[in-house]
């Protein structure tokens, strides 16, 4: 009779051996696979909870919006940052009226909606204005710098006394010249009139003393400016050109030549008849 064993196996298990071996093949073992061939179980797509942890981010959005929203309110809709206070400089008490009175700007509205060229615009409208800045006056500010023309000589037009400024501009109509201002005959008086350029260039280079002494100057073109003095004396000036050089001798020539017409178109040469 033959005696049967058992003995263990290197995966813990038990066999039976009988004068032979009689384990049926992978009977009582384990197969080793590899970690990196073993399927894993497949999880959820969209873990549990994960629609409770956005709702901080919606909130956050949320709040930015309203952030910006209030400032939108604020800065364009409400009166907070709005015109309370129109601060004009550059120009004399009169001229300041006018500019207030002309910029039509309600209190309260906004400073960002405010068209800066439409309120220059309105500005420029006033006559005596040159030129002018617009700028906004953080918080509750509007500030015009205004720039007043000057005038330098009165013309005659339309049945009008109209000021002159530098440009030959006849930008203000007036009931009778000015003291002390020189008066201009000019044909057709204007910015784009080359007579009228001529004849503001002469005045503005005349001294103080001189043009006391002017009662007229006359400029049919730019080429035969004239003036007539007080006594009656004329100046034939001409062009515009060099006059500063026609300046410098006229008043020599005045009191060392006594005649009734000057001629100082060419400076160097100058005639008395």
């Amino acid at each position: 009779m033959s005696t049967a064993t058992t003995e263990t196996v290197s995966d813990g298990r038990q066999g039976s051996k009988a004068g032979g071996d009689d384990t049926a093949p992978g009977r009582g073992l384990r197969r080793f696979v590899p970690a990196r061939l073993r399927r894993s179980t497949p999880k959820s797509e969209q873990p549990a909870g994960s629609g409770r942890r956005r709702w901080p981010l919606f909130v956050g959005l949320a709040a930015i919006l309203a952030v910006f929203a209030g400032l939108g309110y604020v800065v364009f809709v409400s009166p907070l940052l709005g015109v309370k206070s129109v601060s004009v400089t550059g120009a004399p008490d009169e001229l300041t009226s006018k500019v207030k009175a002309a910029v039509n700007m309600a209190d309260g509205t906004p400073l960002a909606r405010i068209d800066l060229d439409a309120v220059a615009a309105e500005v420029e409208a006033v006559p005596e204005v040159f030129a002018v800045e617009v700028a906004r006056g953080w918080p509750n500010a509007l500030n015009i710098d205004v720039t007043p023309r000057v005038p330098v000589a009165v013309t005659s037009a339309n049945g009008q006394f109209w000021l002159l400024d530098r440009t030959g501009d006849p930008y203000l109509a007036v009931a009778a010249p000015p003291a002390g201002m020189t008066l201009v005959q000019l044909v057709a008086p204007g910015t784009g009139d080359a007579a009228t350029l001529a004849a503001v260039t002469v005045v503005q280079a005349l001294t103080p003393e001189l043009r006391s002494q002017v009662t007229e100057l006359s400029a049919r073109t730019a080429f035969d400016v004239e003036l007539t003095l007080t006594d009656g004396k004329k100046v034939l000036w001409g062009e515009a050109t060099q006059s500063a050089e026609k300046m410098q001798v006229l008043p020599a020539l005045l009191a060392a030549k006594d005649g009734r017409n000057y001629d100082i178109t060419d400076p160097t040469l100058v005639s008395v008849r």
